[in-house]
């Protein structure tokens, strides 16, 4: 095992999807707009992105052992999407197929995450993808893999800030411990039980 890898879906996480809905995130409600970048950039009023999230993103696939993939229905064109909001190196970066049912009948994303997980094996990952939300398979294998972390922001709202500031805490542990920091039950084992 080696390395961290990045899923990046574009609508719904990088590109905000939709009119933003206030009070949804979980923030406190006294003040909404706490977890929320401080400006958008629009592109003929189809790409909403923060600058300030790409300028973070950068930063974080900016380290050696860190690889950023696309998973988003966008594929090959998500390069387009990618230079046009800055993404540092984007159009190199690999896409998955991610459009449809795969042969077995999965969710596409699903079954492209999973094989490219087995060939890659890296140590930890992070998956970005509103359409998680419902796809509870999706987000049970990615629990049990005990190296990743999948979130599905709200796609009206896109990556919060507070949700960046968690990933990038996850990555500063992985680095600094060479290990997931999801942690793991291994097989065969039990989680230890509280004693009553």
């Amino acid at each position: 095992m080696s390395g961290i890898n990045i899923y990046l879906d574009i609508d719904g996480v990088l590109n905000r999807y939709g009119p933003v809905r206030k009070g949804r995130s979980g923030v406190d409600p006294a003040d909404p707009e706490a977890d929320e970048w401080p400006a958008y950039t629009s592109s003929g009023g189809v790409l909403v992105w923060p600058p300030e999230m790409i300028v973070r993103i950068n930063r974080l696939i900016a380290a050696d052992d860190v690889t950023p993939y696309w998973l988003t229905t966008w594929e090959s064109d998500a390069a387009v999407f990618g230079e046009q909001v800055g993404l540092e190196g984007s159009a190199d970066w690999t896409w998955l197929p991610s459009v449809g049912i795969a042969g077995d009948g999965r969710w596409q994303k699903y079954a492209s995450i999973r094989e490219h997980v087995e060939q890659t094996d890296p140590v930890f990952a992070v998956w970005l993808d509103d359409d998680l939300a419902h796809e509870p398979d999706a987000r049970r294998w990615a629990r049990r893999t005990g190296r990743m972390f999948a979130l599905a922001p709200e796609p009206m709202e896109g990556l919060r800030p507070s949700q960046l500031t968690r990933i990038e805490e996850l990555i500063a542990e992985a680095h600094r411990t060479g290990a997931s920091p999801m942690g793991r039950v291994r097989p065969g084992s039990r989680p230890s039980r509280r004693p009553r």
